[in-house]
């Protein structure tokens, strides 16, 4: 007796139109090309088609308290809607002065990230940026990038409070009101001040500052 091993023409048929795994697979993945392929014709169109500006980003890793030199930045082309205002466009903007702190490869650069000429060239290397607001409102008002004060606290020590110099010889790096600095008081925000110290005294003035009001004399 002999076996017709061959499948016959409508089994054959049935076959063709039962899609199989690796089938599936082939078509997913055919799929999912050409679906990244018309994501990247729309991103390259969408950047060539849209307004663009030049920024400056840091080339490295950047530290307070050494001048930037042209191999610290870089520039790049984005879209210009993503730009703030106070963003630098220049290399020239940014080399030859400190960053308020520190600065992760690639960010952009602002006005507000940088200190003036005349901070950078008071800042010491290694300097800690220290935010501050003072018990007298007023005197937010004298305070210039570059000014060296020392900071003053009321600490308690039992029932007595005695005055003590927190840091010696602080500079003034970023002053409300002031070029770069911070946004006009409201009566909602306090008025505060960047002042660069000493490591150890920083975190001196740190410490004060949540629990005891602080005060500057200019020297």
């Amino acid at each position: 007796m002999r076996h017709d091993l061959q499948p016959r023409g409508v089994e054959r048929l049935r076959a063709a139109m039962r899609p199989g795994w690796t089938r599936t697979v082939t078509v997913r993945r055919a799929a999912a090309a050409v679906l990244a392929l018309l994501a990247l014709l729309l991103a390259a169109t969408s950047r060539r088609d849209g307004p663009t500006a030049t920024v400056v980003a840091a080339a490295g890793e950047l530290a307070p308290g050494g001048r930037l030199t042209s191999a610290d930045v870089r520039t790049l082309m984005v879209p210009a809607g993503l730009v703030p205002a106070d963003a630098l466009r220049s290399p020239d903007d940014a080399v030859g002065r400190s960053v308020t702190g520190p600065v992760a490869p690639g960010e952009w650069l602002t006005s507000r990230r940088l200190l003036t000429d005349r901070t950078a060239a008071h800042v010491r290397p290694g300097s800690r940026l220290v935010p501050v607001t003072l018990s007298d409102a007023a005197v937010m008002d004298l305070l210039r990038p570059g000014d060296a004060v020392d900071v003053v606290a009321q600490l308690r020590s039992g029932n007595v409070a005695e005055p003590q110099v927190l840091a010696h010889d602080a500079i003034v790096a970023v002053a409300p009101g002031a070029p770069g600095g911070g946004p006009v008081a409201t009566s909602t925000r306090a008025r505060v001040a960047m002042l660069a110290m000493a490591e150890d005294e920083a975190h001196a003035v740190a410490a004060a500052a949540l629990s005891s009001p602080l005060s500057v004399v200019f020297r």
